[in-house]
């Protein structure tokens, strides 16, 4: 049987992927250094930066299960709560999907994608969590806006730290050319 040149690749990503999980489940636990937590919500900029690193080096899929992978062990272990699953699996799917533009269009910039983290987290995980548990016990704009503030500065905090990271990781030989 003749080994294809994607099969190596899928497996290292896979691999990441489980890494990932456990260093994310490992720094949401952290407390209180890991999570702070408000308005019902554990706000954990770790998440964030776990999203911006995987989603610009092993792509969309597999960001988003580590994502989902993380929300559920935290879920799990009374770490995170339910907010875990929406803000950051969006977060993850807006960064890898700007990373895939990125990566076709200017790959030089591609670690610039980490920075697109808050606009699914805030935007669209902040919005599904007021959809999914009002905060003043029933959907309202201020309700809304005191989601988006805290996924906010738990996103944004997580977004820079995920982007000096892959700066680093760059300049170490290790970007999004190693693993596609």
């Amino acid at each position: 049987m003749i080994m294809s040149e994607k099969r190596p690749n899928l497996t290292i990503k896979i691999v990441l992927a489980a890494i990932f999980i456990a260093v994310g489940v490992v720094l949401s636990s952290l407390n209180p250094f890991g999570f702070v937590e408000l308005f019902g919500t554990k706000i954990n900029p770790f998440a964030h930066l776990i999203n911006a690193i995987t989603a610009v080096l092993i792509g969309i899929t597999f960001s988003s299960l580590t994502a989902l992978g993380i929300a559920s062990i935290r879920f799990m272990a009374n770490l995170g709560t339910i907010h875990a699953f929406h803000g950051g699996i969006s977060g993850a799917v807006v960064v890898g999907i700007v990373a895939h533009i990125l990566w076709k269009k200017k790959p030089k910039y591609v670690e610039y994608a980490a920075f697109t983290e808050p606009i699914g987290t805030v935007f669209i995980g902040g919005t599904i969590g007021e959809l999914l548990v009002p905060i003043y016990g029933t959907i309202s704009i201020g309700g809304l806006l005191l989601y988006w503030w805290l996924f906010f500065w738990s996103s944004l905090v997580g977004c820079i730290i995920g982007f000096l990271i892959l700066k680093i990781l760059k300049r170490s030989g290790y970007s999004r050319e190693n693993f596609f």
